[in-house]
Parts: structure tokens; sequence; C-alpha cells
């Protein structure tokens, strides 16, 4: 390869140059041994308008190019700079594409040569990045980058971001650079040349043994310290009175400020441990509510030696918990602490696997990166933890075949028994003072025979709202069109050659008799996946009646009550019979070969067979509970999109009720369970909460300790005189109002609003009439399932944007923390009671009424006025803080049960009153 790498970057007025499309500013930056050695930078007459919206996203406007050269002018100095070089770019196929074109359009022949994709090799080099965004990369290798958008910054940039990617390559281990050169052809941009001048600058001079690097089985891996498994045996003394808690704190951690309600707060979670008695504990915005726990938690474990189990819902507060409270906690405490994060055991990699899986061809463009990814992760990774990659859809597919699990033979495991990341994790937290863990992983550990975490332990479950939902997940089931294909297109015709050419191929190598022919192995699949998409075909037409013009919706499946559904039964019946038929087939044939001597790799494959059995019994039950006999007691219902009908469409089930569970595994198996949230209670009362759980008849302690912020200080909200009566409009109508009232909204508190919805098909509706009327074109907005990306870099762009509209449904409604000037105004549609159609909550209302209870005052309204307050906690996250809430849903001041939203929020100003006065009060206020 040339060592010469031009960077390029464009700056366009759109994304096709055919459909018309031109260059208004081209950079290149040239690298020649490592070293930038040359710039040219020139902005180019597109002959036409720039686009609003191009401007400003790179500040350049027609002033700035009227007065610029034509691209013709500059196409030969353009097509010299590129000579006898490699073109690298920041998604090299934009560039180079666009580039092509037009040096086509000038009579030029274009450039053929290799190309390095700096978003491709990134992913390779820096797979734990969050993101691969160019100010995101630079950002993380302190690069400034002051003007981004602009392609001679951007270029400049880039060009430090590659001669840093390629510096980073080249500290790999020869091993690992060779396994990434053989990956390296099924990539998009010439990887492997680079590759290549690396492998031979290595062989060519002696390489520097890396002292944090080991090799094993071909594999390098980051060496990992010995675990340590002697627990210090020091027994402190919890300080009980306050002022000397606070002295103590203050001697290590001198800025700790006084709050009341978590000193409060920190002895009752050490009484209840203290006591062996369960305790809830409303904690408010404010509080402190983690150091509120996890204080006298690490008292209570270094003065008792017992480990005490912290458990959240969201991967998010536990990865929080681990990188900003635990280092505040160990400032704290005149101790050593030893705390440790476990996860699920698919959350961590298996060394057997992956050996296996690097063996295999598999010219799959997502698959090869993946492996490279991986490569690369484990010459850094102390855990092996999925989550610390950046994988993409395809990667977390192809996750799924290398994921720790407890079904593969114990001998395909042995070499690698030793480096096991998932026995690793668990040999840590044997010796932990405080497991970090959450709700699913200490459900399932607990009820497991090969459990981790002792019974008559001592927990803390953060997000403790969460609970009842965590268990009902827990013990319910989810498949889909897709999932259920692609697992079973593995198996592939015999002319496929797949897994069962594979399988039948073994069968005749070692001759074995007396088992079924491959044909009707085959004739079961093929009837299978048949009738299967037959089988979608019918629920996405029942659901396409039951949701009319809507959007995505949940419909419940009722087989018992609902002669409709006998032509499903029907199928389904059928669809049983041809798995048991394919599940027996090839359970016969891996049984006779399991009794032969086979070598490893044999074994490999049997045991991914087995696996495969093991999902299509699964399936066949989960078929059968669906449509044939369901539970009295569970609840079953299919999504479906519009926009995918059968091929999008999933089905789901769980308990009405997972109060017996919750029961089981927390309350009746453990000394002390402390639950705590910022939202448990309802008019000051966790007897809504207790319900849920099945717990009314415990003796609990509970306990409010109110938010220490002044919000009628702080604070201002208003309700709109001018919205239409939600019973009293069609949709459609509703948010026509509601996207003139967002509109104006907008205006006045210069974007820096969240607007909360509680159903998607709103929220679309809504976007589209805001973005529609041009009215906010200066604003960026997005919106949750429609700008794409995840819920975090959905809040890092609403963030980085001076003027910014976020619009949000469920998962937006909490765990969103925005203090400070970013967020000043949050807007609540509607009240957010869930939907009496909702399956899940048509069941537990149901249940209610047979119960003879009132299933909207027991049910239905203590659950929307949780999910207010969580929407509430939104806006004022510290006490310098200042907003507005806005609601446009007027059953809050017109309905009777309105005061219980008003009531269940602390005291501030309410008005009601129209958009007009309403904009004015908000430019003031804020």
């Amino acid at each position: 390869m040339s060592q010469r790498y031009v960077v390029i970057d464009l700056e366009t007025t759109g994304n096709s140059p055919k459909k018309g499309d031109r260059i208004i500013q081209f950079a290149g930056t040239a690298i020649e041994n490592g070293k930038i050695v040359d710039e040219y930078s020139t902005f180019i007459y597109p002959e036409q308008d720039i686009p609003v919206f191009i401007e400003e996203l790179t500040g350049i406007n027609n002033e700035m190019v009227k007065s610029a050269p034509v691209f013709e002018a500059v196409a030969p100095k353009i097509a010299d700079f590129l000579e006898d070089s490699c073109f690298v770019a920041h998604n090299v196929l934009f560039d180079l594409s666009f580039l092509q074109e037009e040096l086509k359009r000038c009579g030029f022949e274009g450039f053929y040569g290799s190309t390095i994709d700096t978003v491709e090799l990134a992913k390779i080099v820096k797979p734990t990045s969050d993101s691969y965004k160019l100010n995101q990369l630079a950002r993380d290798a302190n690069l400034e980058h002051d003007r981004p958008h602009r392609a001679d910054s951007d270029a400049y940039v880039t060009a430090l971001l590659f001669i840093e990617l390629k510096k980073r390559l080249q500290l790999l281990p020869l091993i690992t650079l060779k396994q990434l050169y053989k990956l390296s052809f099924s990539l998009k941009s010439e990887i492997s040349e680079l590759l290549d001048v690396l492998i031979s600058q290595k062989l060519t001079r002696s390489e520097v043994r890396r002292l944090d690097i080991e090799t094993f089985r071909g594999l390098a891996l980051k060496k990992v310290n010995r675990i340590d498994t002697y627990r210090e045996n020091p027994s402190p003394r919890f300080p009980e009175n306050h002022e000397e808690r606070l002295k103590g704190i203050r001697r290590t951690k001198p800025e700790m400020e006084y709050r009341e309600g978590q000193l409060k707060m920190m002895d009752t979670v050490y009484e209840s441990f203290q006591e062996s008695r369960d305790s809830m504990i409303e904690a408010g915005t404010g509080i402190g509510k983690s150091l509120g726990y996890l204080f006298p938690a690490a008292y209570f474990a270094k003065e008792t030696h017992k480990t005490v189990v912290v458990s959240t819902y969201t991967i998010q507060l536990q990865e929080q918990l681990l990188q900003k409270e635990v280092p505040k906690l160990k400032e704290m405490l005149p101790f050593p602490i030893h705390v440790v994060l476990l996860k699920g055991r698919g959350n961590y990699l298996s060394l057997a696997k992956f050996e296996r899986a690097l063996r295999q061809k598999d010219d799959n463009y997502e698959t090869a990166l993946t492996k490279m990814q991986i490569l690369v992760w484990l010459t850094e990774t102390d855990t092996g933890d999925r989550d610390e990659l950046n994988l993409t859809s395809g990667g977390l597919l192809f996750w799924e075949r290398l994921q720790s699990d407890d079904h593969t033979y114990p001998g395909l495991l042995q070499p690698w028994s030793g480096a096991d990341f998932y026995q690793r994790a668990r040999r840590v937290a044997e010796t932990a003072d405080i497991i970090v863990t959450n709700h699913a992983y200490l459900m399932a550990d607990l009820l497991s025979k090969d459990r981790l975490i002792p019974s008559e332990g001592y927990m803390i479950l953060d997000e403790a709202h969460h609970l009842e939902q965590a268990a009902s997940k827990y013990l319910g089931t989810r498949f889909d069109y897709v999932s259920v294909k692609t697992q079973l297109n593995r198996l592939g015709a015999y002319d496929q050659k797949q897994l069962l050419f594979r399988l039948e191929k073994m069968v005749r190598e070692k001759k074995l008799e007396h088992v079924r022919p491959i044909s009707v192995l085959e004739q079961s699949l093929n009837d299978f996946m048949y009738e299967f998409e037959q089988l979608f075909y019918m629920l996405a037409g029942k659901a396409e009646k039951h949701v009319k013009n809507e959007g995505p919706k949940a419909m419940a499946i009722k087989v018992k009550e609902n002669g409709e559904w006998k032509q499903v039964t029907i199928l389904a019946e059928r669809l049983i019979e041809h798995l048991f038929l394919l599940a027996e087939g090839l359970a016969e044939r891996v049984s006779a070969l399991n009794q032969l001597d086979l070598g490893r790799n044999a074994l490999f494959f049997l045991n991914e067979l087995e696996l495969l059995i093991v999902h299509i019994d699964e399936l066949r039950l989960t078929l059968e509970e669906f449509f044939v006999h369901p539970s009295n007691y569970a609840v079953y219902w299919l999504n479906y999109i519009p926009s995918a009908p059968h091929h999008g469409l999933s089905l789901s089930s769980q308990p009405v009720s997972a109060a017996s569970l919750i029961w089981e595994t927390f309350f009746a198996a453990q000394k002390s369970v402390v639950m705590t949230s910022a939202t448990l209670s309802v008019k000051k009362s966790f007897r809504f909460f207790k319900r849920l759980l099945g717990i009314e008849n415990l003796d609990i302690k509970s306990e409010i300790f109110p938010s220490p912020f002044d919000f009628a200080k702080n604070m201002r909200a208003f309700v709109s005189s001018e919205m239409p009566e939600v019973n009293s409009i069609s949709l459609e109508g509703f948010t026509d109002a509601a996207s003139a009232h967002l509109i104006a909204i907008a205006k006045a508190a210069r974007g820096r609003t969240m607007i909360l919805f509680t159903s998607h098909d709103m929220l679309q509706r809504t976007h589209h009439k805001v973005k529609k009327s041009g009215l906010l074109e200066e604003y960026t907005i997005l919106a949750q399932g429609i700008t794409g990306g995840s819920k975090m870099k959905l809040l890092r762009n609403f963030q980085s944007f001076d003027k910014a509209l976020l619009f949000g449904t469920t998962s937006l409604w909490e765990g969103v923390d925005i203090p400070g000037e970013r967020l000043s105004c949050l807007v609540i549609v509607r009240l957010p009671f869930s939907p009496p159609d909702e399956p899940v909550t048509e069941a537990k209302c149901s249940l209610l009424e047979k119960q003879g209870r009132n299933p909207f005052t027991e049910h239905s309204l203590p659950e929307a006025v949780l999910r207010f307050r969580q929407g509430f906690g939104r806006l004022i996250r510290t006490d310098r803080d200042k907003g507005v809430l806005i609601v446009l849903d007027r059953r809050i001041t017109a309905s009777r049960y309105g005061k219980e939203f008003i009531s269940a929020i602390p005291q501030i100003q309410w008005e009601e009153i129209g958009l007009n006065k309403m904009k004015e009060k908000i430019k003031d206020w804020i």
C-alpha cells in the first residue's frame, strides 16, 4: 500500500449528486510516515442556493461561496491531490461516491485506488467507544475539533484520528494483527492493506513484548491480576449520631453537604438490616438516595462479614452506581470496601465458543467485523462483559453464538476454565462486601440450582417500583417471526449444506443405522416453516382489523373466550406436531452420535444441535400455551406494527400477577429486603405498591423522605384553558391542538423542552404536524422511535443543541437526569393512564372486578399518579434549577380525580390560562 494517505471531507447541498446536489466545500489533508505533510481546502460555488438546514448544520451560506470557484475549476487540483494515494474518510462511501460523480461530470476518470473508512477502522480499534461520530471520537482522543461540519476542520481532525488509530493498531500483538488480517477481506474498505504493512513492520523489527498481555491457545488476552480471595476483616462501628457521621465523612470528603433526609435514610437502612426486617423508603429528588443506602450497607457488610446485594432495574443505574457513586462511597469510608458488578450469564463471552468461531470461515460482513472487535477487546477487557462493546445489530445476533451458557458440554469448556469470564466474575463476587446486580439476574440466580447469592441474605432493591414488572417479565415469554425463522433457518435443507447437511454427513460417515431418514426431518422443517408463515399472516390480519388506522399496538389473544380464534388453534396444533417430530428426529441422531468417540469439533457441533433442540422444545411449549392450553392466570398478546404487518409481529405473555414469585424469592427467603425509589407512594400511602407485590399484610417499615428542593420557588405550572377536552374530540383533533400549543411553547421557552406522550401513535402524529408546519425550522426536533438512536443518544443530542425539543414516550418518563438550563420546560400532553384495552391493564382490571373491587381507583388511577410523579421528577434536578411544567390535558383541573395528580407532587403555583398569556409567563419565568 502507498504510504501516502489523503483524508478527504466534503460539505454538500444534499446527499445525492445524481439528483443535482453539489459540493460547497472540499478539504484534503495528506499524511506520509505518520505526519501531516500537506493540506488543501476551498469553498466551491454550487450554482444553486444552499438549503437552510445545510446552512444551519455547516455555517456555510450563499454569501460565503458566491465568489468561490465552480467545481470544474478546482477538479484538476483535486485529481492531482488524490494521485497515488489511499483515500481516507469518515464514512468513506459518501465522500468517495459524491466526489466520483463530480469528477466524472467534469470529464475526469475518477478515483479507483484503495480506501480506508475511519468509521470502520474505529469500530475495530476502539470497540468500546460509545459512539463512532467524528465529534465523539475526537473528544475521546483529546483532539480539538472547534468547527464540526466544516470540511477543512473535519478533514484535519479525521487525519489526526487516523494517525491515532494507526498507532493503536501498531501496539497490538502480532498474533492479533495476523488474525485481524485474515478477517479484514470481508470489510468494506481496504483495511487489509494497512494491516499487511503493520505486520511486515513487526516481522522486520523485533516485537516488544507487552507485559500486560498473555497468549493462550492462539488468543492474546489482557493479563488479569490474581483474584484476592482474602476479605479484609475490620469491624467498624456505624456512627449513629448524625453529627459524628457527617464529621467522619468530611475528614476525607470535606465538600459533603448536610442532607437530613439522606442521614435519616441511612438510619432506616442500617436499622432494617440490624433488626432483620423489611422496609420501604421513598426518597425524593436531591436526597442522595444511592449513598443513602450504600453507606449503611458498607458498614453492615464490614461489621457482620455478610454480603449485601444491591439490585437495580436498569443497566444504566447499575453502571452509574459503579462509576459514580461507589468511588464517592470509598472516599467517605474509613475502611476499604469491595464492590463488584454481576450480570446474567449471557452477558459474558465464552472463550471456548469464540475460539471455535474464529476457526470457522464466515464471509458475512457483520460477523467478521464483530470477530475483529472482540479480538482487539480481549487485549483490553478485565470482565468479558458484552455491555463494554459497541456492537452492531448483526453483531448482537452473532454474540448469541458466543455467550456463556449452562448448556455447553463441560469438557469443551475445560481448556478455558481458568480464564472463563463468567466463572471469574462469580469468584470475584464470592469475596465481595457489596454485589451490584439487576432485578432480572437476581431473580434468575435466586431460583437457580447453581445460585451464587445466598438465601437469608440482605438486599436493597433500587428502582423498586419496577419490581413487579421485572418479575412479570422474568416469568413471561416473548417470541417473534424473525427470531424463530433465523433460529430454524440454521438447519437449512439438506442441499443447503447447513446444520442438517452436516448432521447427515456425520451419520453416514459413522454408518449409523436405525435412524429415521433425513427426508422425514426435512419434511417436518419445511411444513413448519410454511405454516408458521401462515400463522403470522393470520395473526396480522386479526390485528389489522383491531388497530384500524392506529400506529403500533398490543392486542390481547383470547383463545378461550372467542370462537374466532379456532382456526388459529387448529394451525397452532399442526405446528406443534411438526416441531415435535423435528426435535425427536434431531435428538435421535444426536443421541446416537454421542455414544461414539468423537473429536472436539464434532462435540461442539452436537452441542450446538442440542441447544437448538432445547429452543425447538421451548417454542413448541410456548405455541401450546398461547393457542391451545392458555393459563387462566396469564395474559397473552401480540404486538402489531402496521408498517411490518407479519414480519414485525411479536407475541408476549406474562402472569396477571407476579406476587407469588416476589413473595417466594424475596420476602419468604431473605432476612431483610429494603425497597427504595423516588416514587412508591400514592397519597402518602404505600398501599397500592404493597398490593402489586402481594404483601399487604406484611409488617413493613415505611418511610417517606421528601425532596429538599424548594419547588414553589423554582417552578411554575400551567394548564391550557384552550385545549379541547380529551374525551370530546378525536385523536386527530387533539393532536392538531397539541401541535399548535407545542410550537408556541417551544418558541417561548427557546427550545430546551421535553414533551412526554402516553402513546407512540400520538407522538408520531404530533411530531409530523409540528415538522410539517415549518414554524420551528431553526429548532432541532428529536423524537423517540423516529429520529433514531438509543435513549442515551437522544438525551446526548438534546443537550448538545441550544434550541432543541425532545418528544418522548414511556422510557423518558423516568431515568432522565438533565440538570441546568438544558431542560427548562416539561410538557405532559396527556395524563399517563394506561389504555384500558392494553392487554396487561385489561387483565389486571378484570381480575380486580372479579374480586369485587374498583379497577379505576385501585389500579388505573394510582398507576397513572405514580407515572405522573415520575414525569414531574425530570424537570428540577438540582436546587439551582428553574423550570416550567405544562399539562395539555384539562382533566387535571376539570375532573373529580384531577386533584389526585396535583396533590401527588410538591406544592407549586398552578394557573389555568390561555395560550397567549402562557407564552408571556413562560418567557418571563425562564
